[in-house]
Order: structure tokens, then C-alpha cells, then sequence
């Protein structure tokens, strides 16, 4: 243990701090052997081989745990052995009585005798009453006869209370008492047709269908017996239930008066606030993804429903046109919106509850994608969602009469369905996961194409609009909403470049917005209808016609046009001017048909160094369009 000190013994050294110095406390160590398996006594008479199962196991408990100390003068309890008796499980009826003998030849020794009682319960008699009939129930032993396992002890007998025929229903596995149904005479009812019936046995048939050609039945109930010339009938009692009602019962149950068959759900039609639609339209608008969302379809298909084992859920399966199935489970108290052999398409709901946009752009597209190209299956995907959203978003504004041009709604939808996420990345420069134009991803993949190579995959994505405001390609749109500071920094570091194709760009700057009037796809249908000239026109305050796009103190000549009753005017060109837009447009001096027109002054007279092109004017005066005067 130490230098000089040895033990013999198992020993507990401890080492002890003391005013003299540090001390060594020895302590003896002494084991303790515990079994496996705690003895038990002998259990012969206890386990029967047949009948119900009785039995004592032994447990084994130790009164303290690993490296605690326990403080006593006198002896401790470490292990604790303990009985424990296993009774009936599946047999409640059957009781035990744990007995105490002593024993005759060892009076210290005691005999446990387990006494097992069964309680049988005798049914009483019972009177009838409007619902169940009368029992009686006769005893077959008497008081102290020896019985044994299996013996009858008594008989019940039910009395029926109505003559009738008895049918035996099919048992259900979750119903422990078997019932029986009497069907009495008045229950049936038998219809004389004057035709040929055209029902069939078993179909159900309410009051008003016709049981013959121009017979209609005056009661319900369920055919049992079709004749030449009559119908027996199962008189029964409809319920009309609303759609979307929760059924309790199903198909060929047996229920009793009293029981609940469905449960009606009632909406109530309530004018909607426009402060309560705000949220609304800012979840639309945010592209949340809502809280416990509909089951949408995948691809188009035949829905198929089928009920669960335990009922806690149902499986909706679609059964795809290229006969791939898809099966959505769906949990208990969900509502299926479809039915059975129902054709459903792509994005439609098979549950209720609130749309997923998200989810619903995602069923567009893998649908259209197996179908179509890539782009063009992006594209539709992204043109129906779009559609979908606008009209979400005019349902809020059109339940309190606000009128509201879509257009507006259109331009934040657009740029919130600008966007698509790089799958891969092909042959191209960009990164996967990275978020791109559409615009952009499609002159990538154009370039690709022309060169060879391998173009890249993408997948469409909804953004909100504060997100979609901070990954725009604009660093002036971006730094005008938030994070002002970091926007322009990262523009300064990278050299980015502003090409003002968005609508926030051109308000901040002053310029045409590309929308409406401004938008540049109009330019180009005027400029294909305009013919081999590309030019825009626009009516001068002054009288003149002028092009936009050239300088402002020049028109543009126009080649000869017999339908036309107007001409081009040029402001005070020079010689080499005129001969430079002959030469331009291919128009020869003596068949030109231009002016050249000078701006008078103040007093609406010509300078005399002002002159006018005589060709110009005479070819003018033959077409009757100038005067001699």
C-alpha cells in the first residue's frame, strides 16, 4: 500500500488529511456473491400445462447503489428477493387468494396454497321493452355440486317479442355481442307494377324513382324480390346528408335507434374584412408555406381509395396513365375531396385545407416536364401559378367590392416567379443551387446548343416579394429596400453593371417604366408592321413628325407611298444631309418624296437664305399635297 505498509486482505484505502499530515485509512473489504437467477421453490402444483396460466417469477432488488456509503452500526440489507405472482390476462374473471399453512413437520417453515376463484356472472331476467326483447335465465348446478372445466352453469334465453324471420348479420372483430335482427311482416312491403319492373335485387330505391315505366315508388327501402309484374321491397328510411359530411357508419352495419350516422358540417357565409384579407394577401404575396397544407396531386391519374386496417388512416391511390401508381396516405380526421374512379389532374386537391404554393408550382411542373421540353414545361408551369395567384389575391379585394386591374397584381407576380434554381449545371458556367433569370438560363442554354454543349438543368421557384427584391440583378433595386449599405458595397467590389430592365431601376432614374406604353415588346409589333423602316414616328407639338430616336432638330424621309396622304418634313438639312439619307434609304433625287421645310421664325416668315428643294416642291404640287400658293 505505501513504503513499509502491506495488508494481507482485500483493504479500502482512503487517503485522510490530518493536523499531523496525510494519513491512510484501511478499511477491510468483504464479497458478496449474487446469483443469476434468484431460488425459487418448488413450483409443481403451480404451472398446469392446460388451462389458464399461473405462475411465480422472482425478482431481485439491491437496496443501494455502486459506490455508496452506507453509515450503520448494524447489519444492512444488501439484496432483497421477491415473489411475484402472474395472473390471468386474458380471463379478468378469474381471481387468486394467496393462503399462508404452516408447516407440520417444520413449524418455522411456512406453505403458501394459491386458491384460484372464478366469479361467473349470471344474467338477470329482463322484461321487454321498446328496443330489446325478454331474457330468461335458468341455473343448471346447485349449491355445493362439483363442477368441472367446461360444464354449463346456466342457460339464457331470449324471447322475441314480434313474430318475424331472424337473420344472422355479419360479425364485426371490434363488437363483442352478437346481435340478431327479425325482420317482421310489416317491414316488407310488396308493389304490384303494371309493367315490367326495371330495378334489380339489392338496389336501394327512394320515393319517386320509378319501380316501372311510369310507376314511380312511394316508398324507401332496398329490393329483395323482383317478379313479372311486381317488386317486394325492404322498407328503409333515408338520410340526406350534405357533401363533405363525416361518416360514422359504413356500408351494411348494423346501428340501433339512438345511434349517430354522420356528422353535418355547416359553413357560414360571412362578409370578409379588408383588414382581416390583409394577412391574406400578405401570405400570398410572402409565398408562406401554410400550416398543415392540402394532399395535391402529382401527375393526372384514376383515383382509387382504399380504408386502412385500423382505420386510422386512408390511402388515396392514383393510378397514372402510364400505369405508374401513386399512393398518399392520408391520416384520420382529414377530408377527401375526391371520389372513387374519380379522373383528377395534376395540382388538384385530394384533401382539404389551404394551398402550398410551393407544392402546387412543383406538381405543374413535373407533370408538364415528362410531357414537354424543359423550357417550355417551365414556362406553363410558371403561367398557371401565376394565374392561380392573381386570383387569389383578387378574391380578397372582390369580397368587399374593391376593383383592383390585374395588372398590378401582375407585376409583383412576375417578379416573383422570375427565378429558377440550378439542378445542374452542365457544360455552362453557373453553379448548382444557384438562382438565375429565367430569361438568363435560356440564352445559356441557347448558346449551348450552338456550341455543343451540354445545357443546364433547372427548376422553377415561387419567391416572396422581400426576397425577391434582394436577388434581383439590380443592385439599385435592391439597395432602395433593404440593406441599403451592403447592396451597394457588394455592387462597388464586383463592378456591377445596372442594365435598367426592371421597374423599380427606371422610376429611381427617371426613365420610362418597361410596362404599358413603356414596354418594349409594342416597339417591336410597330416596328414589324412599319415595314423595311425600323423608325417610330410620334406627332410633334409643332406640327412636325419626328423619330425619337435620332436627333431632335431632324425627321426622317419616307420612300414614296400612293395610299398615303402625308409626308416626312426635314428641318433646314444642309446639301450633304439630304444626299447622305438618300444614299441611306436607296431613294434617287427625282423620285424622292421629301420635303425640305425650314421652321419659320416668330413672325411665321422665312430667312431669306432659306431655300427650298424646287424637286421636293413640284413632285409635292403633282401629288396635290402643296398649292401654288
Amino acid at each position: 500500500i505505501a513504503k513499509g505498509i502491506s495488508s494481507d486482505a482485500m483493504v479500502f484505502v482512503q487517503a485522510v488529511e490530518t493536523p499531523e499530515g496525510t494519513g491512510l485509512l484501511l478499511r477491510p473489504v468483504e464479497e458478496y456473491t449474487i446469483p443469476n437467477e434468484a431460488q425459487l421453490p418448488d413450483l409443481g402444483h403451480v404451472k398446469q400445462p392446460n388451462g389458464p396460466h399461473l405462475g411465480i417469477k422472482a425478482t431481485q432488488r439491491l437496496a443501494f447503489k455502486d459506490n455508496e456509503l452506507v453509515k450503520s452500526v448494524e447489519g444492512v440489507e444488501l439484496l432483497r428477493t421477491q415473489l411475484m405472482l402472474e395472473t390471468f390476462e386474458t380471463t379478468p374473471q378469474m381471481t387468486v387468494d394467496v393462503e399462508a399453512i404452516p408447516d407440520k413437520r417444520a413449524k418455522t417453515i411456512e406453505r403458501l396454497q394459491l386458491v384460484i376463484l372464478e366469479s361467473i356472472l349470471v344474467r338477470r331476467d329482463t322484461i321487454s321493452d321498446s328496443s330489446h326483447g325478454s331474457t330468461h335465465t335458468e341455473l343448471q348446478v346447485e349449491d355445493g355440486q362439483s363442477i368441472k372445466a367446461g360444464d354449463v352453469v346456466a342457460t339464457t334465453q331470449i324471447l322475441c317479442k314480434q313474430a318475424g324471420v331472424a337473420e344472422m348479420p355479419e360479425a364485426t372483430e371490434d363488437e363483442p355481442v352478437r346481435r340478431l335482427i327479425v325482420e317482421r311482416p310489416e317491414d316488407t312491403i310488396t308493389i304490384n307494377t303494371s309493367g315490367a319492373p326495371i330495378v334489380t335485387v339489392g338496389q336501394r330505391v327512394v320515393d319517386g324513382e320509378e319501380l316501372a315505366q311510369g310507376q314511380p315508388s312511394d316508398c324507401c327501402g332496398e329490393v329483395e324480390q323482383v317478379s313479372a309484374n311486381s317488386v317486394t321491397m325492404r322498407l328503409g328510411r333515408p338520410y340526406m346528408i350534405s357533401p363533405d359530411s363525416l361518416l360514422h357508419v359504413r356500408d351494411g352495419d348494423l346501428v340501433q335507434r339512438g345511434d349517430g350516422l354522420a356528422l353535418l358540417v355547416f359553413e357560414r357565409q360571412k362578409t370578409g374584412d379588408i383588414v382581416q384579407g390583409l394577412p391574406r394577401i400578405e401570405e400570398l404575396l410572402e409565398a408562406r408555406r401554410p400550416r398543415e397544407s392540402a394532399i395535391l396531386c402529382k401527375k393526372p391519374g384514376t383515383v382509387e381509395i382504399k380504408q386502412g386496417e385500423d382505420d386510422e388512416f386512408t390511402t388515396v391511390t392514383v393510378i397514372e396513365s402510364d400505369d405508374a401508381i401513386a399512393e398518399y396516405p392520408i391520416l384520420l380526421g382529414r377530408n377527401v375531396m375526391v371520389s372513387d374512379g374519380q379522373q383528377v389532374n395534376a395540382g388538384e386537391l385530394l384533401t382539404d385545407g389551404p394551398i402550398n404554393p410551393h407544392e402546387l408550382l412543383e406538381c405543374f411542373f413535373e407533370d408538364l416536364r415528362s410531357r414537354k421540353p424543359l423550357m417550355d414545361a417551365a414556362q406553363e408551369a410558371i403561367a398557371k401559378l401565376q394565374h392561380r395567384l392573381v386570383t387569389e389575391v383578387q378574391n380578397v379585394y372582390k369580397s368587399q367590392g374593391v376593383s383592383i386591374h390585374d395588372k398590378h397584381i401582375e407585376v409583383i407576380v412576375r417578379q416573383m416567379t422570375s427565378k429558377v434554381r440550378i439542378e445542374d449545371a452542365g457544360d455552362t458556367t453557373l453553379l448548382p443551387g444557384e438562382l438565375i433569370e429565367l430569361r438568363q438560363v435560356e440564352n445559356t442554354n441557347q448558346a449551348m446548343s450552338i456550341t455543343g454543349g451540354a445545357p443546364a438543368e433547372f427548376t422553377p421557384v415561387l419567391l416572396g416579394i422581400t426576397k425577391a427584391s434582394l436577388n434581383t440583378d439590380s443592385f439599385i433595386s435592391a439597395a432602395s429596400f433593404q440593406e441599403t449599405t451592403r447592396v451597394l458595397t457588394e455592387a462597388a467590389i464586383e463592378g456591377k453593371s445596372d442594365w435598367l430592365r426592371g421597374l423599380k431601376e427606371n422610376v429611381i432614374i427617371g426613365r420610362l417604366i418597361p410596362a404599358g406604353t413603356g414596354f418594349s415588346g409594342f416597339e417591336e409589333e410597330l416596328r414589324a408592321e412599319a415595314g423595311p423602316h425600323p423608325d417610330i414616328l410620334s406627332e410633334d407639338p409643332a406640327g412636325y413628325r419626328r423619330m425619337q430616336n435620332l436627333r431632335p432638330d431632324y425627321t426622317v424621309d419616307m420612300p414614296a407611298a400612293p395610299a398615303s396622304k402625308s409626308t416626312a418634313l426635314l428641318d433646314d438639312p444642309s446639301a450633304a444631309d439630304l444626299e447622305a439619307t438618300r444614299s441611306r434609304h436607296g431613294i434617287e433625287a427625282e423620285a424622292s418624296n421629301f420635303a425640305a421645310f425650314t421652321r419659320p421664325d416668330a413672325d411665321n416668315e422665312l430667312a431669306e437664305e432659306q431655300v427650298l428643294d424646287p424637286a421636293a416642291v413640284e413632285n409635292l404640287q403633282e401629288q396635290g399635297l402643296l398649292s401654288d400658293e
